[in-house]
């Protein structure tokens, strides 16, 4: 019996035309729910959502947990360091976590350009390697003479942090539904805030303020613990993440790929369409504006994180402990901060309003902090400085997917990547700055520095122009 093409789709059902009449065929046992025409069911694209998805959501915060502890693993104790390290001064130490964001960005456009070439996959696995590299190498720099090799050992594991940083909206992109992506985003971002949470609170934990014998002791059980963990999440990546689901997880996916396709097709080489990219984002004014006042608040909080324990230690000398637990205050109040601002952002859309009363609260809570460090209430830094990580960190996941939508179809990686590498330049010139004021003046003057250039960010940030394309294609 011959039969003629589909006249009429059903959601399940497919009505056809045959020689004796009409011949239904059920693709699935539910109840057909409305007619779709036949050119619509062939436009729209199919979508599905995965379980693997949280798994790899999961392995990649671990990673990123574990790069984000090594960053503030000697910073936080710092006092310790220069004991321990003979001919160290505070300003190597310092060091170790500049390190981070001065290796980010030449290397950011390494990594994102080889994200595009390569894939998700092997860009996770060679992130991954140099981290565990890193983290070996400082197993052996357990001795007072050689610092030197224990920042090799950093050096080579703040290369990694360029293949983790612009990766949190990529994932909430390839894998999560339209109202799952700031929260994937802000769960991605978690997992880096939960490994400086670590590393505010173990380093003074682990490694006591005694004598060498025992901080001997204590940076070598730190050490091998971190590389341990470092060299799991490389096995992890290689046994359970791909570059992309069978289906992509939206609309808005799909297109995104079809872009992809397009602009490959049309610049020749991986290489060519990233610069392609790169020049697009570089002439759009709103993301301009939005890059940098990102820079300027993650910046300032990395200047925070760097040169806490000693702008709290100017007021409560050897309160290691308790310097890591203010920290850790700060970041653990972040991560609420961080998923409570996600979920807000998937449930209201309001990218411009959220970001800019997110950022006027972390420059309100900036002053509060600077005004009352003077009167040296423990209680009162507690306090104070986890209502500013709140705010502060619940803005990096905001700044992330407010680029994403103002500039979509373009990449997240790439748009991410160049947020981060502004964050990255404004640390180093925030913490260097701030850092100059410490010695020359005091605690005071440098917060109150931090707090004039939030201010500068806050007023950049109502001027940007809210055009939010992402939404707009789902």
């Amino acid at each position: 019996m011959e039969e003629k093409e589909s006249i009429c789709k059903y959601e399940d059902t497919v009505v056809q035309e045959s020689a004796d009449g009409f011949t239904v065929t059920v693709v699935d046992k539910k109840k057909p729910q409305k007619i779709i025409k036949e050119n619509e069911a062939e436009d729209k694209p199919q979508v599905k959502l995965y379980k693997r998805r949280f798994l790899i959501l999961g392995i990649f915060c671990i990673y990123s947990m574990s790069s984000a502890f090594q960053w503030m693993e000697y910073a936080i104790i710092s006092n310790i360091i220069v004991k321990y390290y003979k001919g160290t001064s505070m300003l190597a130490v310092q060091w170790t976590s500049m390190i981070y964001m001065l290796s980010y960005i030449p290397l950011m456009f390494v990594a994102t350009w080889m994200l595009d070439k390569w894939g998700l996959r092997k860009i996770l696995l060679v992130g991954s390697a140099l981290n565990a590299i890193g983290s070996l190498i400082k197993i052996g720099s357990v001795n007072p003479n050689l610092f030197a090799v224990s920042f090799f050992g950093q050096t080579i594991a703040a290369c990694a942090q360029s293949f983790i940083l612009e990766i949190p909206p990529k994932i909430a992109s390839v894998y999560f539904g339209p109202t799952e992506v700031s929260t994937a985003t802000s769960m991605g971002v978690f997992g880096n805030q939960l490994g400086v949470a670590l590393g505010f609170v173990l380093p003074p934990l682990m490694v006591p303020l005694g004598t060498d014998d025992e901080i001997a002791s204590g940076l070598r059980i730190m050490f091998i613990s971190s590389a341990a963990v470092c060299t799991l999440v490389v096995l992890l990546i290689f046994i359970v993440i791909k570059d992309e689901p069978p289906l992509p997880p939206s609309k808005a996916r799909a297109i995104s790929i079809a872009a992809e396709s397009s602009n490959q097709a049309t610049h020749a080489t991986s290489l060519n369409n990233y610069k392609r990219s790169i020049k697009v984002l570089m002439k759009d004014i709103p993301f301009l504006v939005l890059l940098i006042s990102y820079g300027i608040n993650t910046g300032t909080y990395y200047a925070i994180g760097t040169l806490l324990n000693q702008i709290i230690e100017e007021y409560h000398e050897n309160a290691e402990k308790q310097i890591g637990e203010i920290g850790l205050t700060m970041v653990v109040a972040g991560l609420g901060g961080s998923v409570i601002c996600g979920l807000f952002l998937d449930k209201t859309k309001l990218y411009k309003s959220t970001t800019v009363g997110i950022y006027v609260l972390s420059l309100a809570f900036m002053c509060v902090f600077s005004f009352t460090l003077s009167l040296g209430l423990l209680w009162l830094d507690y306090l104070t400085i986890g209502l500013l990580g709140f705010f502060m960190t619940g803005y990096l996941p905001i700044g992330f997917e407010f680029a994403a939508e103002i500039t979509f179809p373009e990449s997240e990686a790439t748009s991410s990547g160049l947020l981060n590498v502004s964050a990255q330049i404004f640390g180093i010139v925030l913490t260097l700055s701030s850092g100059q004021l410490l010695d020359h003046f005091d605690a005071g003057a440098a917060t109150k520095f931090m707090s004039a250039a939030l201010l500068v960010g806050t007023i950049l940030t109502v001027l940007i122009k809210s055009d939010l394309k992402r939404q707009n294609a789902n």
